[in-house]
């Protein structure tokens, strides 16, 4: 009977041991996959520079610097490699853009990254990364999240300078319609047999400079519109500007004291020509409806 005690406890202790042996070994195969994956991505961590060409009309819209590192992750459960770094872009307007939560695959070469940007009202918006490194070189594109064609191709060198780039040689149709909402735009309506000069400006909602970045790949965007009647104003603080459609939509705006009023605005672009451009407009209120032709002022 002690015999077969005695046997029991020594299998027992066996098999506790073959447990945490066990368990050891699969602790050292994380750690040894950690390890691994870090190297994979840190063979192909650096600095890399190029040129952002608009998808719309292949024109060059500034330079952009990625730079990525390895990073280990340990906010999961498990630590895992990760790609981390930053986007850089440096053109009419500079910002630089901190990502955490890159994607790379050394076989095939795939890196992906998606990019939270905070907009207007706390709305997240999304910026997608996404391409291949190979041979020095990163290839892929840049987008906002299902708005393709608005997009830029990237090209760019590990390592390389920065392009040498006068602001003349960088353009195109998507930096036009940005500075567009530089101009101020007037004409006139009727009060009675008068005519009564009127003025419609776009206020500056880009408090960051990453959100400038992130309008310049996304053709729809909240906006603030005055509109100065010269004896009053009306402020449309939420006005959607659609570049695809060639629209400005708004509703419920303030008035010069910060009194809500009641009134829609509806617009649409016009462009004869660089010197003439500008919005076709009404304004709809409870007891007026005002037709614009609103050129843009120099």
């Amino acid at each position: 009977m002690k015999k077969c005690v005695f046997l029991m406890l020594i299998s027992s202790l066996g098999l506790l041991v073959a447990g945490c042996s066990k368990d050891k070994n699969m602790e050292d195969y994380k750690r040894d996959q950690l390890v691994q994956n870090l190297s994979r991505i840190s063979s192909v961590s650096g600095t890399y520079t190029g040129s952002v060409i608009s998808k719309l009309d292949g024109t060059n819209l500034g330079a952009v610097i990625l730079k990525i590192q390895a990073k280990t992750d340990i906010q999961s459960s498990e630590q895992r490699a990760i790609v981390s770094g930053t986007l850089s872009y440096r053109s009419v307007a500079n910002a630089e853009i901190v990502f955490d939560n890159g994607y790379y695959d050394n076989i095939t070469g795939d890196f992906q990254v998606t990019i939270p940007v905070t907009m207007e009202g706390g709305v997240a918006g999304k910026l997608s990364l996404s391409g291949v490194i190979a041979n020095e070189k990163w290839n892929g594109s840049i987008e906002v999240q299902g708005q393709s064609e608005f997009g830029g191709e990237l090209d760019l060198t590990k390592n390389a300078s920065l392009p040498n780039r006068s602001s003349i040689e960088i353009g195109g149709t998507r930096l036009q319609q940005m500075r567009r909402l530089d101009f101020s735009y007037t004409g006139v309506y009727r009060s009675g047999e008068t005519n009564v000069p009127f003025k419609m400006s776009f206020i500056n909602r880009d408090i960051l400079p990453e959100q400038r970045f992130y309008k310049l790949f996304s053709p729809v965007r909240i906006v603030n519109v005055n509109c100065d009647f010269t004896d009053f104003e009306l402020n449309f603080a939420n006005a959607i500007l659609d570049d695809k459609a060639g629209t400005i939509v708004g509703h419920d705006p303030v008035d010069q004291r910060g009194t809500p009023a009641r009134a829609n605005l509806s617009c649409f672009r016009y462009e004869n020509s660089a010197e003439d451009f500008g919005w076709d407009c009404e304004i709809q209120t409870k007891v007026t409806l005002l037709r614009l032709h609103l050129k843009a002022k120099f």
